[in-house]
């Protein structure tokens, strides 16, 4: 039997892309090496508690923002249930610490409040952002194809273009002097994992604008919800999905047309496309069949940088850690407010120093753990060369030296945390790379830079005719909404040459 599409792997994009085609009518084989769908983005259970693992929120999942449309669109907005957030996140700081929520003149007033001297600059700032977010939503719903908006965007999307060329840093300066003002404003780099100074200003702004000028909500049961019921209309739809199944080749004819996978079993699937939620570098370095693509592309894909990856700790709770002083459900915590030197700290795997967040889902959905009890996340932004090369008698030891020093730091603001502690599961950049096989346990693909931010970035498209990629290293890049896009985005490339053969 020959599939109109395979889709390799069921992380957000691929999950995307398999619902999209399927819900068209095309007959789809999603397959994916683990039990659940969602790579990074999937939940897991210990003892009674449920955890995510990464999600801490998802912007544009609110009203008319374009998650929210998406999923209208298909009536899966209709199939899971949302918590409305309040407020963002607690931004703590040597000398400030206050709760950032989604309305951006809020935020604006409480940094003229800390910073008058900076009022001027924060508004011009600030009327930029609201430009940023007009023109990228005009960008988005323009009617046109994407090859056609891209030679119209100077005209409609001027500032967008403009942040295409420059880094956060370098558009920021521009109206704010004061350094703590700077580094308040900047807290949000940790979403793209790359300090400001090097930070594509346009990937910064998309997720500025994403958590401080939009509202966003919280799936109740947690994201694998939305996950589950799209593979169950997936399946619904006639296309069949497997998991515990892991593709080994991308099968192509001399490397120029793609026509099929082959699993670890030996078995064999016939397709017309073939869409990759595995990383570019995976893809093309370890699946694909024909030694001369190999060797064409490896070079490339393996000169872009890496984003950075992290170090989390789990932890179930005898108690709601809103008892314990967690007045928000995330805290962003940091020792200073130089990012980029925060971010060196990560790199260098500085747990007493580097931002982490801590994040308390449970009181957002409290069935996530048992009744009376909670749950609690933190995250440090790591480095898998901090932990790569290990024996494991060291690596078991500097995982139990680091959980410890990120519980410590979040005890300082929950007194009593170790006390209360029922359940601790600590995942590395090793863990990262294991469970998703993600290059090096990057968690955004590759690293937001200048160079490899918007048109820039890794396209869906390949040399191989047929194969189309999707994903975290991708256009537009990391986080559940962009691989979304990524996933759709790549199914409308796989339909327009469906479309074409028929």
């Amino acid at each position: 039997m020959e599939y109109d599409s395979i889709i390799i792997g069921a992380g957000v994009a691929g999950l995307a892309a398999a619902y999209k085609l399927s819900c068209e009518g095309r007959k789809v084989l999603l397959i994916e090496r683990q039990p659940v769908a969602g790579g990074y983005a999937t939940t897991f259970r210990r003892k009674g508690f449920m955890f995510e693992s990464s999600v801490h929120c998802v912007d544009a999942l609110y009203g008319d923002e374009e998650l929210m449309r998406l999923l209208h669109e298909y009536g899966l907005d209709k199939k899971v249930d949302f918590v409305q957030l309040k407020d963002f996140s607690r931004l703590i700081y040597p000398e400030h610490d206050f709760v950032a929520n989604f309305n951006l003149d809020d935020y604006s007033a409480a940094l003229k409040k800390f910073f008058p001297q900076e009022a001027k600059g924060i508004d011009s700032l600030f009327s930029r952002v609201r430009d940023f977010s007009r023109q990228m939503r005009r960008f988005t719903r323009f009617p046109a194809p994407y090859w056609l908006k891209l030679l119209l965007s100077p005209l409609i999307s001027p500032l967008v273009v403009k942040f295409c060329f420059c880094t956060a840093e370098n558009y920021i300066r521009k109206y704010i002097r004061n350094d703590k003002l700077y580094g308040i404003i900047t807290d949000i780099w940790k979403f793209a994992g790359l300090g400001p100074r090097r930070l594509s200003a346009l990937y910064f702004f998309i997720i500025f604008n994403g958590y401080y000028n939009n509202r966003t909500a919280y799936i109740k049961g947690g994201m694998s919800r939305l996950f589950d019921a799209m593979v169950s209309d997936i399946r619904a739809n006639g296309s069949e999905v497997r998991f515990n199944t892991t593709v080994e080749k991308i099968i192509t004819f001399r490397g120029k047309n793609v026509k099929g996978v082959v699993t670890e079993k030996a078995e064999e699937f016939l397709a017309k496309t073939v869409i990759s939620n595995a990383s570019g570098l995976n893809t093309f370095d370890c699946l694909i069949d024909d030694q001369a693509v190999k060797v064409r592309v490896r070079p490339e894909l393996e000169a872009l940088e890496k984003s950075i990856s992290a170090t989390q700790v789990y932890l179930g709770l005898s108690k709601p850690a809103k008892q314990l002083g967690m007045d928000q459900f995330m805290f962003s915590v940091n020792s200073g407010y130089d990012h980029d030197k925060n971010f060196s700290y990560s790199q260098k795997g500085d747990y007493k120093n580097c931002s982490i967040a801590i994040v308390d889902h449970s009181q957002l959905d409290p069935a996530q753990a048992p009744e009376g009890k909670g749950t609690l996340l933190i995250m440090a932004l790591d480095s898998f060369a901090n932990w790569q090369g290990l024996d494991p008698q060291e690596y078991a030891r500097k995982k139990s030296e680091a959980a410890k020093i990120l519980i410590q730091r979040a005890e300082k603001f929950l007194p009593g945390l170790w006390a209360n502690i029922e359940v601790t599961e600590v995942a590395t950049p090793i863990t990262m790379q294991r469970y998703t096989l993600s290059p090096q346990g990057a968690i955004y693909g590759f690293a937001q830079t200048v160079a490899q931010s918007g048109i820039n970035r890794l396209s869906q498209d390949t040399c191989v005719k047929g194969l189309f990629l999707a994903g975290a290293w991708t256009q537009p890049g990391g986080g559940v909404h962009a691989c979304f896009v990524s996933g759709l985005d790549a199914a409308e490339k796989a339909l327009g040459l469906l479309t074409k053969r028929n």
